[in-house]
């Protein structure tokens, strides 16, 4: 994969364009990639820049499309999935005009090559804008079959295998623990069993997330081939709390998904936006390490689990104080219906409170 050091011959071109054209017509756009090429899940960055007279302010991709870089949330332009704005500037040059740029963090997951067919941009004044496409942008993706891989092979014989008797044993199992299921209603039936069998205790989902936490706060990490396996289990504990707390299906969804339900239901009232970001930041950076074989270092792998310590804290408390807060209308709504006047008084019950 190779790096481009610099972006200053892009604004030096656009530079050039304006000291030559006349400021009326002034308007040059260019995309720039910050790679070559790339891998699928790598992150890469795209310069957007547009030279113009200075008399209309530039309107760049994440502002001509909607709450698109709201925390936890994507937007795509082609085959580039935007992950945030990186920075951005204005320059004003002497002969009259200026250049603008901003620089996003891309991702992509296309196959053999990504591309966008045009970036789209504008200038604006007094209300209205001038909309244009940036020049398209290619890049090539990287193919993550080892280079090594032999060609595809016939198809071998199947092998003979010894007839397995775990089916019987399995089926004479299940036969027996019918028949002393059959035998243990006959007795409690006769009144020979009287005890009562306490129900296993259920444990709340914010402490067993935080038992699953510590137990894999101990792994060891020194055997990178742990290093998956540690990400697979840590999702899991976050995706199982938050699907408890918030009764979304966190376990059958993908990380956008997730996210999209959370904020569409009842929880996305309770859950603010750091929150939000913190589960958004956690899921993401596991997915690329369980499906893109990103390598992270040992350091970050371990504040990982504060971080998803940090989420189900947040998300805890949130709905803790949801919960107090309905608490204490669901009483003042109590106190005022018994203290109202008698004429006042309706037999409508109380309007039943929703769960979070």
């Amino acid at each position: 994969m190779t790096l481009h050091t610099s972006y200053r011959p892009v604004l030096l071109f656009v530079a050039l364009v304006l000291a030559f054209v006349p400021g009326a017509v002034a308007q040059q756009y260019e995309t720039h990639l910050s790679v070559d090429s790339v891998t699928v899940g790598d992150r890469f960055e795209l310069t957007v820049v547009v030279g113009h007279d200075g008399t209309r302010e530039p309107v760049f991709p994440h502002d001509l499309i909607p709450d698109s870089l709201r925390a936890s949330t994507f937007f795509t332009l082609g085959d580039f999935e935007i992950l945030g704005v990186n920075r951005s500037g204005s320059r004003n040059w002497p002969s009259g005009g200026r250049i603008d740029s901003v620089i996003y963090e891309v991702t992509t997951f296309a196959l053999d090559t990504a591309r966008v067919a045009g970036v789209p941009v504008g200038l604006a004044a007094n209300g209205d804008t001038l909309q244009a496409l940036a020049p398209p942008a290619f890049l090539r993706i990287g193919s993550l079959v080892p280079d090594d891989a032999t060609e595809i092979q016939d198809l071998a014989e199947l092998a003979a295998f010894e007839r397995s008797w775990w089916p019987w044993i399995l089926g004479l199992l299940a036969l027996a623990g019918v028949l002393y299921g059959l035998w243990r209603w006959r007795r409690q039936q006769q009144g020979e069993i009287n005890e009562d069998i306490a129900p296993e205790p259920v444990i709340p989902p914010y402490q067993q997330a935080l038992d699953r936490l510590s137990n894999l706060q101990q792994e060891d990490l020194s055997d990178p081939e742990r290093i998956k396996p540690f990400y697979v289990e840590l999702t899991d504990i976050l995706r199982t709390y938050v699907g408890r707390r918030t009764h979304v299906p966190a376990l059958e969804t993908t990380t956008r998904e997730l996210l999209v339900r959370l904020r569409t239901s009842a929880s996305g009232t309770v859950l603010p936006d750091d929150v939000m970001k913190e589960i958004d930041k956690v899921l993401t950076h596991s997915d690329l390490v369980k499906f893109a074989d990103l390598r992270p270092i040992l350091e970050q792998t371990r504040e990982m689990v504060d971080q998803t310590r940090t989420a189900i804290e947040g998300t805890e408390s949130a709905f803790k104080a949801e919960e107090l807060r309905r608490a204490r209308e669901q009483r003042a709504a109590l106190e005022a219906a018994q203290y109202a006047p008698e004429g006042a008084r309706t037999d409508h019950p109380q309007p039943e409170t929703e769960e979070v």
